[in-house]
């Protein structure tokens, strides 16, 4: 088998976090008592910056956190307290567990032969509270949460802490994701095989190398296991 451990991102690749953070973001909203038709895409906007700037290590995961509703509270017409809202999302967040199409049976069908783990770019209670949450933590070995352990996608530490807790060499592992710079250039940071979960068909940017493109999640399974060609 090419493959000795599988690492999956979570967030858009085995749980729909775009639907949750949907619903969260409006219940929250809801509860602050602003309702601008536009709300949702007004925090989305300032959200991804603030992801964004975590990528290129101008936050830490407990800044973002708040950041993100200082600025949008500075930027829009909302009462109340940012700080009270950072942690009032991420209660809200954390109840958000959907599935992604055919992800348990995917995650199932790898981990009866070889181990499963997960490594993301996340705030620990929310990722803790949705995967408790999941039927997806029965067949993974190891949640890897940036910050929990002080690193963030796509630096190699990351992958570097989930290899060494399942005894694994970087050459023997396979990340799968949907994320072009967290999740593709961090397995080419990290020495480690790609498959890019891309069923939009974007295009692969330059400066980036995956050796797997699927746009079905299924197609995965083979790949972990030995059964595909690159």
């Amino acid at each position: 088998m090419r493959y000795k451990a599988i690492l999956f991102d979570v967030d858009d690749t085995l749980l729909d976090f775009q639907t949750g953070n949907h619903n969260a973001v409006n219940q929250l909203m809801d509860e602050l008592g602003y309702y601008d038709p536009d709300r949702y895409d007004q925090y989305e906007a300032v959200n991804l910056k603030c992801w964004a700037e975590l990528e290129a290590g101008l936050l830490t995961q407990s800044q973002l956190k708040v950041a993100r509703f200082v600025r949008f509270f500075d930027r829009y017409p909302v009462q109340g307290d940012p700080r009270w809202a950072a942690e009032r999302f991420v209660t809200l967040l954390g109840q958000q567990s959907i599935l992604m199409p055919h992800a348990l049976e995917t995650v199932r069908q790898i981990a009866q032969r070889l181990p499963v783990a997960i490594v993301t770019n996340g705030i620990t209670d929310i990722q803790r509270s949705r995967m408790a949450l999941s039927p997806l933590k029965d067949y993974v070995t190891e949640v890897v949460i940036s910050e929990a352990v002080g690193v963030s996608k796509p630096r190699p530490g990351i992958f570097t802490i989930a290899l060494e807790r399942l005894g694994v060499k970087p050459r023997d592992a396979l990340m799968v994701g949907d994320g072009v710079n967290s999740d593709i250039r961090g397995a080419n940071n990290a020495g480690i095989d790609a498959c890019w979960f891309n069923p939009a068909g974007k295009t692969l940017p330059e400066g980036v190398h995956t050796e797997y493109q699927i746009s079905d999640i299924r197609q995965c399974v083979a790949i972990a296991l030995g059964q595909a060609t690159k």
